[in-house]
């Protein structure tokens, strides 16, 4: 469960921390919704994700369970006005970011003309001015339902409430603002028209015509008796790999007088112990030398 008094944390933060083309994509979400930081497009993103986790699971479900889960899931996505009543489970998962985005408070404030810019509406949230059904809301990131989008207003103390306020939009500035949103959308649904549209028909005909001419063309090669006819060469596989040529001054080797034999030497038999000791020269004994004495010498006083 946890400790009540530390938040669970809400977000999930990238993969990898220096990606160039997310950081200049973060950058352009924080400078047009006027973000604080990007804590709260890290939030946004996980909430979507949880959104298209659960639809990918509800999809493979059959089960009663199932379909209940589903339509709940569709009427809470049709609720907080991130798809259309009549939308699937496609619609869910061909969502983007910036559909989250603007389902904030901060943006909707924008868009129903009751701040000039992004900022402006966060401070304005931030500072207690902003009421939803008659309570203060000091939330920017509050995603809002279609129902509670009409309940959005200025508290009675604030000074906002009064519609001469120099910081409130004035009629001609809604209008000229209307106007420029409603160019805006024209421009993109323009846009979506010029974009050329495939004909599946048109293609699968121009196919069959592609066929037909190659069909022709094939059969006046092989009427026509002037044209060279070309047997195709049949090339004959063989398992023998192929030779690289050879110099044939590297091929010659110098002639060797005799080629020695692979055989091994065979070593001279060793003789015995017992031949060995034969074969030594006898060496002269000494026991005769030692029974041959010498003279004895005369003693000095006898003669």
């Amino acid at each position: 469960m946890g400790d009540p008094k530390k938040i669970r944390k809400k977000y999930s933060t990238p993969m990898h921390p220096w990606i160039g083309s997310r950081i200049e994509e973060e950058r352009a979400f924080r400078k047009e919704y006027g973000l604080g930081n990007k804590k709260e497009i890290w939030k946004m993103m996980s909430q979507l994700t949880d959104f298209k986790d659960r639809a990918k699971k509800l999809i493979a479900r059959q089960d009663a369970q199932g379909e209940k889960e589903r339509e709940q899931l569709l009427a809470r996505m049709a609720r907080l006005g991130l798809i259309q009543k009549d939308a699937s489970f496609d619609d869910i998962l061909g969502m983007s970011v910036r559909n989250v985005m603007e389902r904030r408070l901060q943006s909707i404030l924008v868009r129903k003309h009751l701040a000039r810019t992004h900022k402006q509406a966060r401070q304005m949230i931030t500072h207690r001015h902003v009421l939803i059904n008659g309570q203060v809301v000091t939330s920017p990131g509050h995603i809002i339902t279609l129902d509670e989008e009409s309940t959005i207003a200025f508290a009675p103390r604030s000074a906002f409430a009064n519609e001469s306020h120099p910081e409130r939009l004035s009629e001609e500035e809604i209008s000229q603002k209307r106007a420029k949103e409603e160019d805006k959308k024209k421009k993109i649904v323009k846009a979506e028209e010029e974009v050329p549209a495939y004909d599946e028909k048109a293609i699968e005909e121009a196919e069959v015509l592609a066929g037909e001419k190659k069909a022709e063309k094939k059969k006046d090669i092989i009427q026509d008796p002037a044209a060279p006819t070309e047997t195709p060469k049949t090339k004959e596989k063989t398992s023998e790999p192929k030779k690289k040529p050879t110099d044939p001054k590297k091929d010659e080797k110098p002639t060797k007088p005799e080629e020695k034999t692979s055989e091994p030497k065979k070593k001279p038999a060793e003789p015995k112990k017992s031949e060995k000791k034969d074969d030594k020269p006898a060496k002269p004994k000494t026991d005769a030398k030692k029974s041959e004495k010498s003279p004895e010498k005369p003693k000095g006083g006898e003669e």
